[in-house]
């Protein structure tokens, strides 16, 4: 299919030929260009029209060029070493950097913000944190959607409200302006980017919970007490992570039947929807032929649901199972007390 004359520039056409060729001719072609052209050109060879780098395309827009050439290399876009090296070898070491500073200031124009797109969204969103929500918003309001709703989930609820309201206010500032603040962004993140990756709360806490999973009873109840003096919700989120949904598989029958006799049928139905199996199968062995029965009947009369609800529902189990589980009436395995035949 022969491309669109009409949308592919001169500049393009140009790179698109001189791509073709092997390096020692390509330099010799854009020798002879005029100095004038050939900034865009190079400009040109470092962004490739997709229409372009089809051999059909090529050959259809340069048939006759083509037959003379000798086995012609598919064009592809220049990367920018090899792109240094073609203008060094054309135009001199001195002329060639000003081409290139011309193209690196164009392209700085076009995007202001394209070294902070490079950038993994984690060291982005770290930098943004530091920063004003009305840099934040002005930032993401450059970027690609994608990554831009990466580093919003990043941002504190407040603050991501907040931003997103920016972003929708915005009036596009001067170029001067929008230089100054990517180059201060570039700036924090690399003072962000060496800094270690902070961990975050949750996870510090889940390993608390494997910590005390594999201590002692008594370890675990003195850790936990102690802890509850000071702040009792930090020891609830704790204790969730001690004993998670998918760890009813763990259960033994006498422990599960001590679960399942505190837990109403509906909530069962609805929180084994989409379950591990082994879970699924825990907990379905331990019931009477007649709840099983229930049970499935109540789960297909439920149909989809969101997981929200779902949640809810293994939510309403697990309380009953840390309930027991703080009560003694339940416990798990712990170091030092496996079983033995």
């Amino acid at each position: 299919m022969k491309p669109d004359q009409k949308t592919i520039s001169g500049p393009q056409k140009v790179a698109a030929f001189l791509l073709s060729l092997d390096k020692d001719a390509a330099a010799s072609v854009l020798k002879s260009l005029d100095p004038r052209v050939v900034s865009e050109v190079a400009s040109a060879m470092t962004e490739l029209d997709p229409k372009l780098q089809d051999r059909a395309a090529v050959d259809a827009l340069y048939t006759e060029l083509s037959r003379m050439l000798h086995a012609p290399a598919k064009p592809r876009a220049a990367a920018d070493a090899e792109l240094t090296t073609l203008l060094e070898s054309s135009l001199g070491k001195d002329k060639s950097k000003t081409v290139l500073a011309e193209i690196h200031a164009r392209r700085r124009h076009e995007r202001p913000f394209a070294n902070i797109e490079k950038q993994p969204s984690l060291i982005i969103g770290r930098a943004l944190r530091e920063e004003s929500a009305a840099v934040a918003a002005l930032v993401l309001a450059h970027l690609e959607p994608k990554l831009s709703g990466e580093i919003l989930s990043m941002l504190d609820p407040e603050a991501a409200v907040d931003v997103v309201k920016r972003m929708s206010q915005i009036v596009p500032p001067g170029f001067d302006t929008l230089a100054t603040v990517a180059e201060c962004v570039e700036a924090r993140m690399v003072v962000v980017g060496a800094l270690p990756s902070p961990v975050e709360p949750k996870e510090r806490l889940k390993t608390i919970a494997q910590m005390l999973t594999l201590s002692q009873k008594e370890v675990e109840k003195a850790v936990l007490e102690g802890l509850e003096e000071t702040d009792k919700d930090m020891v609830g989120e704790i204790r969730e992570y001690m004993f998670t949904w998918d760890d009813l598989a763990t259960l033994d029958k006498r422990a599960m039947q001590k679960v399942l006799s505190s837990v109403e049928t509906r909530a069962l139905a609805i929180g084994l929807k989409g379950s591990r199996p082994e879970v699924e199968s825990n907990i379905m062995n331990n019931l009477s032929t007649r709840v099983r029965a229930m049970i499935a009947d109540e789960r297909d009369l439920a149909g989809a649901l969101p997981m929200v609800e779902i949640l809810q529902s293994r939510e309403v189990i697990m309380k009953a199972v840390r309930g027991l589980l703080e009560s003694g009436e339940l416990s798990t395995s712990k170091a030092g007390e496996e079983l033995v035949a």
